[in-house]
């Protein structure tokens, strides 16, 4: 019954060390701008996208947000734009999901992967350099609502008309935080509280007329019993 059951553990061990496959994807399906020194997110309310640049390096690494199921569609191009063979693997580190790209010679070039997205996102930093927020179109941090910490850098628009925040080496400050609003939503707000306003004095004058026609209905009865 021994050499079965050491079998059986061991090959519930080697299960749980066995991380989920993660599918490749395709360089065309990211935006790749040829920043160097540059970590650039392209933020959307689907799906976030995230671009680095490597130097001459062997590893390049992330904190993920989410779990290692919603890692996905990994690439690494070199500055030509060929396909560069990798690994990449998620541990955990510091008590969070790790996203660790590896290569087996030094690599020059830009690695990219896809994570869910949100009009709230934390990005936490790993190296210092420039970041970049792209934001979607029509939408700001500018607004009440919106924030940026720390505050960036610059503020400017893209050939696509997309408000980008730039941080430049604000490493080892961890996070970088970006929550973002339609840029109507200040608009359109400022119509909601018009119109609950109105509804508001609307209910208000309703409810004084009430109160004034049961007054004199009253005083009505009050005289003809009187009499």
């Amino acid at each position: 019954m021994k050499p079965y059951f050491f079998l059986l553990l061991l090959s519930v061990l080697v299960a749980g060390c066995l991380a989920p496959e993660i599918n490749k994807g395709s360089p065309s399906e990211y935006e790749l701008p040829g920043l160097i020194n540059t970590t650039v997110i392209y933020l959307n309310l689907s799906s976030v996208e995230i671009v680095d640049n490597v130097i001459n390096s062997t590893s390049d690494g992330f904190f993920i947000t989410s779990d290692e199921t919603s890692f996905a569609n990994p690439v690494a191009v070199d500055y030509s734009g060929k396909n560069v063979s990798f690994n990449v693997s998620i541990d955990l580190v510091q008590g969070k999901d790790f996203a660790n790209f590896s290569f087996s010679s030094p690599f020059s070039g830009y690695v990219a992967f896809t994570q869910p997205g949100s009009q709230d996102f934390t990005y936490l930093q790993t190296k210092n350099g420039t970041v970049r927020a792209v934001l979607p179109v029509n939408y700001t941090v500018s607004s009440f609502l919106g924030i940026a910490d720390p505050k960036p850098d610059n503020i400017t628009l893209d050939g696509l008309g997309r408000e980008v925040l730039i941080w430049n080496n604000t490493y080892p400050e961890e996070a970088i935080r970006v929550k973002y609003e339609d840029k109507n939503t200040p608009v359109l707000l400022f119509y909601f509280l018009v119109f609950l306003f109105a509804s508001a004095a609307f209910i208000l004058g309703y409810y004084y007329m009430s109160i004034s026609k049961l007054k004199k209905k009253r005083a009505m009865m009050e005289k003809d019993v009187r009499k």
